[in-house]
C-alpha cells in the first residue's frame, strides 16, 4: 500500500503540476495573463451575477406567435396547391381570426374528393427518419364540405423546442456578436429562456431589452395594385383581402400597400449586412449581400418586373418600397429608410444575427449591482480563510506537526486542483459555489481523520510505524469511498435536478469530493511513504 512505482509518482506529480498551471491564471494580473505564451493556459473562473453584478432576465417564448406564423405559411401553400390542381373553394382559405385553425370549405363534393388527399398530403411526419413519427397537421371534417386544419400537439411541442433553441442562438449572436461576453443563455422549463449578462449596467440593460423585443423578420414582397380604393379599404379595416395578399403600412409614405403574403425573399436569403451611406444623398442605409440562391431569385424577379414597386418589410411594416428600374443581378443592394447612423448599425446587427422565430416577452427582470458582488467576494474570502485556518489548526493540534502538515499540505493541493478543474471547465463561480468550496475544505480532512485515527489505533496495538501506516491507509479506504460516493450521488442529483446557483453549488461540491479523495488517499499517502523511507522513525508522532 505504501509502495509507489516511478510511473505512479510521475502521474501523481503531473496531476498536481497541471492543477497549479490551470489555476495560476486566476491570480495573475490581466496584462500578464494575456501575454502568456501560447502553450500555457489562460482560462479563469467566471464570476456569476451575485459576485460581479449584472442583469438577469427570464424570457417567455410566445408560442402562439410561432403557431400563427406556421399556419399563415401553411394556408398560403394550401391555396397555391388547390389552385394549381383547379380545386375550387366556397370561401378563401385563411387562418381563423380567433382560433389557431385554417378553414377550408370546398365548393362541391367533386372538389372535396379531389382536394382532401391534397390536404392530407400536407401532414408529413415530424421526424422523417422515424416510420411511426407523429404528423404535423390535424385535418377535421367539421361540417359538410368544411374542414379545419390545425397543428398537432406533437408538432406544437416540436416547434416550441426548436423555437427556443433557435432563439437562444439568435440572442447570443445579437447580444454577444464578438463572443467576448461571458453571458448565460439556457432553456428554463418548457417555454422560457434564462439570460444572464454579468457586468451589464443600466444602459446595456436597455439595449438588451430593445434587442429582445425586435423579432427582425425581414422579407421582400411584390406590391399588388388593388382593383379599387374600396378593395384596399375593406382589406385594411375588415382584414378581408384578395386571396394571397395582405395590407401593410408603408411608414415612409404614411399609407397602406397591398402585398403578396408569400415573400420573394426573406432575411434567410441574406449573406451579410453592413451600415453605410447612400451614394448620392449621403443618408444612412443598410447594405446587404444575398447568398447564391437569393441572388439568383432576386435577379430573376427584378428582370421580370421592371417598372414595378417591391416592398421591403421589417416586422410587419414596410420600411422601403422602391421602384425597380432594371434587373438587379449583382447579388447585393441596400435598404433606404428614415435611418440614423445608430439605427442602421442596429438593423445590420439584427439582420446578421437572424430573425427570432417567435416573439419573446420579458417575464422577469432583475439587476444586481457590482457593490453587492464585491461584498459577497470579500465575505467569501474571509469565510474561506477562516475555515482553512481553523481546519489547519485542528489538524496540527490533533495529530501533531508531522501528520498535521501532511494533511494540511494535501488540503492546499486539493484547493489548487479544484480551482484548476473549474478553470478548465470554464465554470461560473457564484456565491453558492463559494459555499461549496468552503464545505469541501471541511470535508477534505474527513478522510485524513479516518486514516490518522486508524493509524493511531494500529500504533497503540504495538505495530511498527511502517506497518501501522500501511494498515491505516488500507483499512480506511473502504469507509472513505463509501462516505464520499454517497455525497457525490447527492451532488450529482442536485446538478441534474436543480438549476442556476444550485448547479454551481453542485459542481464545486462534486469536484471537491473527487479531489479530496485523490489528495487524502493518494497524495497524503505518497507524502507519508516518502517520510517513512527517509526518516525511518522508531515510533509515530501522532
Amino acid at each position: 500500500m505504501l509502495h509507489f512505482s516511478r510511473v505512479k509518482i510521475f502521474f501523481i506529480m503531473g496531476a498536481i503540476v497541471l492543477g497549479i498551471l490551470f489555476s495560476m491564471p486566476n491570480v495573475l494580473p490581466v496584462g500578464v495573463r494575456d501575454n502568456l505564451p501560447a502553450p500555457l493556459p489562460r482560462n479563469t473562473l467566471n464570476l456569476g451575477l451575485d459576485l460581479q453584478g449584472g442583469a438577469h432576465f427570464l424570457l417567455e417564448v410566445d408560442v402562439k406567435d410561432g403557431v400563427a406564423n406556421k399556419l399563415k405559411a401553411e394556408s398560403s401553400d394550401i391555396r397555391k396547391i388547390l389552385r394549381g390542381e383547379r380545386v375550387r373553394t366556397a370561401a378563401p382559405v385563411r387562418v381563423d381570426k380567433e382560433e389557431p385553425y385554417i378553414n377550408v370549405t370546398f365548393k362541391t363534393f367533386a372538389d372535396e374528393e379531389a382536394g382532401l388527399p391534397l390536404l392530407e398530403a400536407r401532414s408529413e411526419p415530424i421526424d422523417e427518419n422515424k416510420i411511426n413519427s407523429a404528423r404535423t397537421l390535424n385535418i377535421e371534417n367539421i361540417s359538410e364540405l368544411r374542414y379545419r386544419v390545425s397543428l398537432t400537439d406533437e408538432m406544437v411541442s416540436y416547434m416550441t423546442e426548436r423555437t427556443i433553441n433557435q432563439s437562444i442562438k439568435v440572442l447570443r449572436d445579437r447580444i454577444d456578436p464578438t463572443g467576448t461576453m461571458e453571458l448565460t443563455l439556457a432553456k428554463e422549463g418548457s417555454e422560457r429562456i434564462l439570460l444572464q449578462v454579468p457586468g451589464a449596467d443600466n444602459e446595456e440593460v436597455k439595449k438588451i431589452e430593445s434587442v429582445i423585443e425586435k423579432t427582425a423578420h425581414l422579407s421582400f414582397h411584390e406590391v399588388k395594385n388593388p382593383d379599387s380604393p374600396l378593395e384596399l379599404q375593406v382589406c385594411i379595416e375588415e382584414q378581408t383581402c384578395p386571396p394571397g395578399t395582405s395590407a401593410y403600412l408603408d411608414e415612409e409614405r404614411g399609407t397602406y400597400l397591398l402585398l403578396t403574403e408569400r415573400p420573394i425573399l426573406t432575411g434567410a436569403d441574406l449573406k451579410k449586412s453592413d451600415p453605410g451611406l447612400a451614394p448620392q444623398t449621403n443618408q444612412p442605409i443598410v447594405n446587404f449581400t444575398y447568398n447564391f440562391a437569393g441572388a439568383n431569385k432576386f435577379c430573376d424577379y427584378t428582370s421580370e418586373h421592371v417598372g414595378e414597386l417591391f416592398a421591403i418589410v421589417l416586422d410587419g411594416k414596410i420600411i422601403s418600397a422602391p421602384n425597380i428600374k432594371g434587373a438587379i443581378c449583382g447579388g447585393s443592394g441596400y435598404i433606404e429608410g428614415n435611418f440614423t447612423i445608430q439605427s442602421a448599425k442596429e438593423l445590420a446587427l439584427l439582420l446578421n444575427a437572424g430573425a427570432l422565430p417567435a416573439k419573446l416577452r420579458v417575464a422577469y427582470k432583475t439587476q444586481v449591482g457590482p457593490e453587492m458582488g464585491a461584498d459577497s467576494i470579500r465575505a467569501g474570502k474571509a469565510a474561506s480563510m477562516l475555515g482553512l485556518l481553523g481546519v489547519a489548526l485542528f489538524m496540527w493540534l490533533s495529530y501533531g506537526l508531522r501528520f498535521g502538515t501532511i494533511a494540511n499540505t494535501a488540503l492546499a493541493i486539493n484547493i489548487v486542483l479544484i480551482a484548476g478543474a473549474l478553470s478548465i471547465l470554464g465554470a461560473t463561480l457564484t456565491l453558492p459555489g463559494i459555499a461549496g468550496i468552503i464545505l469541501t475544505i471541511g470535508m477534505a480532512v474527513d478522510a485524513n481523520v479516518l486514516i490518522f485515527e486508524r493509524i493511531r489505533e494500529e500504533s497503540a496495538l504495538g505495530r511498527g510505524p511502517i506497518n501501522a501506516v500501511d494498515t491505516g491507509y488500507r483499512l480506511s479506504l473502504a469507509p472513505i469511498l463509501d462516505a464520499n460516493i454517497t455525497t457525490l450521488i447527492a451532488a450529482l442529483t442536485l446538478y441534474f435536478v436543480g438549476s442556476g446557483p444550485i448547479r454551481g453549488f453542485a459542481v464545486t461540491l462534486a469536484i471537491g469530493i473527487v479531489m479530496s479523495v485523490f489528495t487524502a488517499v493518494v497524495v497524503a499517502r505518497l507524502m507519508s511513504a516518502v517520510w517513512l523511507r527517509r526518516a525511518r522513525p522508531k515510533t509515530l508522532p501522532i
